[in-house]
């Protein structure tokens, strides 16, 4: 079963994605980590291959 949404911790990917015309969807408090936030996405196909674009950093 496919996730509806998907959750962005990275605010520089965030803006890329709005850059690009992808809805953000929501704005909420990241429940793991105290402090965040979660920038949350519609989960489509094209918004999958340009999350594979960027590289995780932790």
């Amino acid at each position: 079963m496919e996730e509806k949404y998907k959750c962005v911790l990275s605010l520089k990917v965030a803006k890329e994605f709005v850059a690009k015309g992808y809805e953000l969807v929501d704005l909420e408090p990241s429940r793991r980590y105290p402090g965040k936030l979660v920038f949350v996405f519609r989960n489509t196909p094209e918004l999958n291959a340009e999350f594979a674009k960027f590289k995780r950093e932790d």
